[in-house]
């Protein structure tokens, strides 16, 4: 959680809160008050990590005594045996000679009935010459 905070926070946000700190604590206590938030902090890290390998520990126990596997790899087993097919697809259709039907175009004959040529629209012939550019004095 306090990862994700830290995460978002911007350098002038730091920056401010940094500021802020030193003008409160001054700047006497604050190494002090470093040094005890890093060391809790490093406590705290401990104690968690200590805590998920007994959890883990427990789980692994009782699936002992239930007689089930204790990891579950199928998943990934799985995953990994489409990754093989795949590759191995892959290295089939590179060695193969042949161009598959979807990629040849097709071409169907069309009958010469059918068509028509364009009609182009009759030109206008009331056509207005350009305007001449206005000169510097003009656009004022």
């Amino acid at each position: 959680m306090l990862l994700f905070i830290l995460d978002s926070l911007g350098n002038s946000e730091l920056l401010v809160i940094l500021g802020a700190a030193l003008i409160f604590f001054g700047p006497r206590k604050l190494p002090q008050l470093s040094r005890q938030i890093g060391k809790s902090l490093s406590e705290f890290r401990r104690a968690s990590e200590d805590f998920k390998r007994t959890w883990e520990r427990e789980v692994n126990l009782e699936n002992l005594e239930k007689g089930t596997d204790t990891q579950d790899t199928s998943i990934l087993d799985k995953a990994t045996e489409r990754i093989r097919a795949a590759r191995e697809a892959a290295a089939r259709e590179e060695n193969s000679p042949e161009i598959p039907a979807a990629i040849t175009p097709s071409v169907t004959p069309i009958d010469p009935s059918l068509v028509q040529p364009r009609s182009n629209p009759p030109a206008d012939t009331d056509a207005k010459p350009a305007s001449q550019p206005l000169a510097k004095q003009d656009w004022f």
